[in-house]
């Protein structure tokens, strides 16, 4: 199933992110790790990010990764063909570039 309408929502509520996380798929790729539940029965893909506190220190540090990975999922949004709700883990030691990302979450979804 495509997303017709290509809607990526946050993934919300402490009982929702419980069960992504401890009932689903994980994909790994060099520097993200993707916790997903597929679920066809709703029409959107609910997406968290997450980064290590023991890798980035600094809060500023840390969202700014997140901002950049919000940023490879909306520019790979067209490439998303399934729904349901997942959780994207950063599991790098440096600052990412957008661009590698990027290719980091298409190669994700390739692999979904």
């Amino acid at each position: 199933m495509v997303l017709q309408n290509r809607k990526i929502k946050r993934l919300k509520g402490k009982t929702k992110f419980r069960k992504v996380f401890n009932a689903s798929n994980v994909i790994k790729s060099d520097f993200l790790i993707l916790r997903l539940i597929k679920n066809e029965e709703i029409q959107h893909l609910e997406v968290a990010v997450a980064v290590s506190k023991k890798n980035f220190k600094r809060a500023v540090d840390r969202n700014r990764v997140k901002r950049l990975l919000r940023e490879a999922i909306k520019k790979n949004e067209k490439n998303i063909a399934f729904s349901g709700r997942c959780i994207l883990f950063y599991k790098g030691l440096q600052l990412p570039d957008l661009s590698i990302l990027v290719e980091e979450v298409r190669s994700l979804i390739k692999k979904v």
